[in-house]
C-alpha cells in the first residue's frame, strides 16, 4: 500500500462530497476500479463522512435560490446568475475544508456547540499538515497534526495573526496526533477572521515568544 499525495487525497474527499464536475467524477469512478489504494482512501472518505449525515438536520434554501437555479437551467445569461454560483462555490470550498477537518478531528457538527471555525494549513511541499476545529462556545481550539514531523531539536509552533498585529503564539504542537488548546479569553475577540500559522522553532518554542523559524504553513480562520 504507497502514500497518495495530498492532491490525490483531497480528490478523494471531493469524491465523496460529491462537490467534482460529472467529467471529473466518472474520471475518478474508473480510477477507483483500477487503484487499490486510491479506492481505499476513498472508502476512508465515506467511513468518516457517511454516518455525519445523521447529524445533519435539512433545510430549506431560500427561495431566490431555486429562482436562480431556474433561471440559470432556462438559459438566462452568465451575468445574471453568477453571484449565485459565486455563492455555491464559496460555501463548497469552507464545507470541504470543514468536512476535512472532521476526517482529522473527529469533530461532528452539532447545534448546541456553537459557532465553529476551521483552518486547514498544509505546507508547500504537502510533507506537513495541520488541521484546527476552533469552538467559539467553549473557547476550545483542537488540533491536529499530520505528515512529516519537525527535526529532532525542532517543535513546531501554532501563531494568531490578527490584522496588521504582531504574531502570537499559541503553543507548541504535538510532534503527531491530537491537542485541545483551551484560547486566552482576551484572544477569543480576534479569532474571527484571523490567520493561523505555523512555524518552525527550536525546541520548546520560539525564544521570547518572538517567531524566528521558516514559516511553514498558514491560513485563514473560516467560520462554518
Amino acid at each position: 500500500m504507497r502514500d497518495l499525495p495530498p492532491d490525490d487525497i483531497a480528490l478523494a474527499g471531493e469524491y465523496v462530497l460529491g462537490t467534482l464536475p460529472l467529467s471529473e467524477r466518472q474520471a475518478v469512478t474508473r480510477r477507483i476500479a483500477s487503484d487499490a489504494d486510491f479506492a481505499r482512501e476513498v472508502a476512508r472518505w465515506e467511513a468518516h463522512l457517511d454516518p455525519l449525515a445523521e447529524e445533519v438536520m435539512p433545510v430549506s434554501p431560500p427561495r431566490r435560490v431555486w429562482a436562480e437555479i431556474e433561471a440559470r437551467a432556462l438559459g438566462v445569461p452568465e451575468r445574471a446568475s453568477s453571484g449565485l454560483w459565486r455563492w455555491l462555490a464559496g460555501a463548497s470550498a469552507i464545507s470541504a475544508a470543514f468536512l476535512g477537518a472532521i476526517l482529522w478531528l473527529g469533530e461532528p457538527l452539532m447545534p448546541a456547540q456553537g459557532r465553529m471555525w476551521v483552518s486547514d494549513m498544509v505546507s508547500e511541499d504537502g510533507a506537513v499538515r495541520l488541521a484546527a476545529l476552533y469552538n467559539e462556545k467553549t473557547g476550545e481550539m483542537r488540533v491536529s497534526m499530520g505528515g512529516a514531523a519537525p527535526a529532532p531539536e525542532r517543535d513546531f509552533e501554532l501563531w494568531l495573526i490578527a490584522g496588521d498585529a504582531a504574531p502570537i503564539s499559541l503553543g507548541v504542537m504535538p510532534r503527531r496526533g491530537q491537542a485541545a488548546m483551551p484560547i486566552p479569553a482576551d484572544l477569543r475577540q480576534v479569532i474571527a477572521n484571523a490567520t493561523l500559522a505555523i512555524t518552525e522553532e527550536p525546541r520548546g518554542g520560539a525564544p521570547a515568544g518572538v517567531a524566528t523559524g521558516p514559516l511553514v504553513a498558514k491560513a485563514e480562520l473560516r467560520r462554518i
